[in-house]
């Protein structure tokens, strides 16, 4: 009986495990109801100049499009992603996350603007109903990264 009770555990474990690792902001808007909807039912984190999730609205780096190019190239490979693979202004990888190893398929599309790069990014997991936030945090990751990156060039 003991084994049945801890069986049942299970779930509720790697759900908190997971979510513990992908650290989503869940009390920014809309709210953690709605994040969690999200997160339990949704594999996929795209960015949209609208996004509900503040950081996952478009993002605009104030570099020239080759720079922000390099860093993304760069943070990419700097964060250990894989199958790293550049075809003009479009850049993927491949995500193994830590805790079980899933694959997540991160793409991302540079539009040069007169500000600027934005950068347009989604990232995917390629099998699954929900990622407890994992692809999302992938974007935040990579966003905070090419920043930080950008940020140290000297001007």
């Amino acid at each position: 009986m003991k084994w049945l009770a801890l069986l049942g555990l299970l779930p509720v474990g790697l759900l908190i495990g997971g979510l513990w690792l992908n650290a989503p902001p869940l009390r920014d808007p809309p709210g953690p109801i709605a994040r969690l909807k999200t997160y339990l039912t949704t594999n996929v984190a795209e960015t949209a100049p609208d996004h509900a999730f503040a950081e996952l609205r478009t993002p605009l780096v104030r570099a020239d499009l080759p720079a922000t190019r390099a860093a993304v190239h760069s943070v990419m490979q700097k964060l250990g992603w894989e199958e790293i693979q550049q075809a003009g202004d479009e850049i993927q990888g491949t995500v193994v996350t830590r805790w079980l190893h899933f694959r997540d398929e991160v793409r991302v599309r540079l539009e040069a603007t007169p500000e600027g790069t934005r950068v347009h990014a989604r990232s995917a997991s390629r099998f699954g109903k929900g990622d407890l936030g994992a692809n999302a945090a992938h974007l935040r990751t990579l966003f905070a990264a090419i920043n930080d990156q950008i940020a140290a060039k000297p001007r």
